[in-house]
């Protein structure tokens, strides 16, 4: 065989060499990658629950999603949206390693989050999440009962890590202006009653613009809650009581008042629900938003009846 010969078969071989490992690459690539989630339809779950230092449980009653552990209460729609979307959206998942022993470097563990979604069949899945990728379009999980560790092309770490606060719906009142058929404001010793009818709206007997009025009311029946209050407290530091009856005839009272806090402090701002016995910590300018409003409906609407 000649020198040139020898030449154009090693070439050859290495040649075949490259192609072998490029097949294998590629084949290797298609068989590890996955949807995890393939096999759920999250139009039919039924049941979320997150363990994450503690277990949270969702649960769907009806069209509305609730909290049903550690607590019970109504749970954020738009959370719960944007989870079961992010699922929905099916996205696929690549092997990044095969070995445990790497789990760490993954944020994976034993306390890491465990994410589990379950349809009124009995049908689930329970994935493992881990730390965010680094470009935060994507996460490392661990499907349960398998062994490696892969990187799912959808951020769920940033929902799944939440704290138990973020799941509860912040949304305080129910329903809106046009529900209400009467609302009263108690400052000290002034009462403002509101009542409502249609596009009407008298204020202790007299008539007040429509927007007026409804900017009061809108500012309570519209704050959000920051933060939930879920032991006794002293409710002895009011600033302004309140009572809604809507037009189901359905009273609800309640009040916006100051809580004692330890010497050095920060004072928190809070509101009592007596729909749901809850107590929301509230923006710190809800209670003097509402007497400057009411007071300027007393001196341009109310002094005037009185003169």
């Amino acid at each position: 065989m000649s020198k040139s010969t020898k030449i154009l078969v090693g070439v050859l071989v290495v040649l075949g060499i490259i192609y072998a490992v490029q097949r294998i690459t590629s084949t290797t690539s298609t068989t590890q990658s996955s949807r995890p989630f393939a096999e759920i339809d999250t139009a039919k779950v039924v049941k979320i629950s997150i363990d994450f230092g503690r277990q949270i449980v969702l649960e769907k009653a009806g069209a509305l999603w609730k909290i049903t552990s550690p607590i019970q209460f109504a749970a954020a729609a738009s959370q719960v949206d944007m989870l079961l979307s992010r699922v929905a959206a099916n996205p696929s998942a690549t092997v990044v390693a095969d070995n445990l022993s790497d789990s760490s470097a993954y944020g994976l563990g034993s306390l890491s989050p465990l994410l589990k979604l379950a349809e009124a069949s009995g049908k689930s899945v329970s994935i493992r999440v881990g730390d965010v990728s680094p470009d935060f379009n994507g996460c490392y999980i661990q499907v349960a009962g398998k062994k490696k560790i892969m990187e799912l092309s959808a951020n769920i770490r940033t929902l799944v890590g939440q704290s138990l606060s973020n799941w509860r719906e912040k949304k305080i009142f129910g329903f809106g202006t046009s529900d209400i058929e009467a609302i009263d404001f108690s400052l000290g010793d002034t009462l403002y009653h509101f009542f409502h009818r249609d596009t009407l709206w008298r204020v202790n007997g007299t008539d007040v613009p429509e927007m007026t009025a409804q900017n009061v009311v809108e500012s309570l029946i519209g704050t959000t809650a920051l933060g939930f209050v879920d032991s006794t407290v002293d409710e002895s530091g009011t600033l302004v009581d309140y009572g809604i009856t809507l037009s189901n005839r359905e009273h609800i009272t309640g009040k916006i008042f100051k809580l004692t806090e330890p010497k050095g402090s920060f004072p928190q701002i809070c509101l009592l629900n007596s729909a749901n016995h809850q107590v929301y910590t509230v923006s710190s300018t809800l209670p003097a938003d509402i007497e400057q409003a009411l007071r300027m409906i007393y001196s341009d609407y109310l002094t005037n009846k009185r003169s």
